[in-house]
């Protein structure tokens, strides 16, 4: 698994692929530091650019590591909304790393990751981020004092249709299989 890993690696290092998106210009780019993999996505709207990213790493031979999921928290900062939040770029994101993973590691891989705190209860519950991992497949375990693990073997994993930014509803993309077509 780890000699796949590394392959992919080397071949999704740079990969830039453009997203439709209505109202607006987005894309998708990959970046690999040492054995971290990001998948970036970046939106242009009304003249700002606003972007998310999932990055992951090998962490055993069998077990690829979730690092983070950041972008589409609902607020900015203090005062400013967040316009990827809600709009289906998480649901995105994690359907690409899904489909992309499918490719190149065996279904018995396990896929593995910490729920961090949300900067807000109210605007984030916990609740809502639980059911947001468990609909692509994912078990939440609780592993005390409120630190929650969601985790699942790649081969029971499944996409989420959902909108990005109100385009029609995607699952995300392959981009192993896409960067080869590029």
């Amino acid at each position: 698994m780890k000699n796949n890993f590394t392959r992919m690696l080397q071949l999704l290092e740079g990969v830039k692929q453009p997203v439709a998106i209505p109202n607006g210009s987005a894309g998708l780019y990959t970046d690999v530091k040492r054995s971290e993999l990001g998948f970036n996505f970046a939106a242009k709207l009304n003249g700002q650019v606003h972007r998310a990213r999932i990055s992951l790493t090998l962490a055993t031979d069998n077990k690829v590591k979730v690092l983070d999921l950041t972008g589409t928290r609902p607020l900015i900062d203090l005062e400013n909304a967040n316009p990827l939040s809600g709009q289906g770029v998480s649901s995105f994101l994690v359907n690409t790393l899904i489909n992309t993973l499918s490719n190149v590691l065996p279904e018995t891989a396990i896929i593995t990751g910490r729920l961090k705190a949300p900067m807000s209860l109210t605007l984030e519950p916990l609740a809502a981020r639980r059911n947001f991992w468990r609909r692509f497949g994912f078990n939440i375990e609780s592993w005390g004092e409120g630190r929650e693990l969601v985790v699942c073997e790649l081969g029971n994993l499944s996409t989420y249709s959902e909108r990005l930014l109100g385009s029609e509803p995607t699952e995300g993309l392959d981009l192993l299989h896409q960067h080869l077509i590029s």
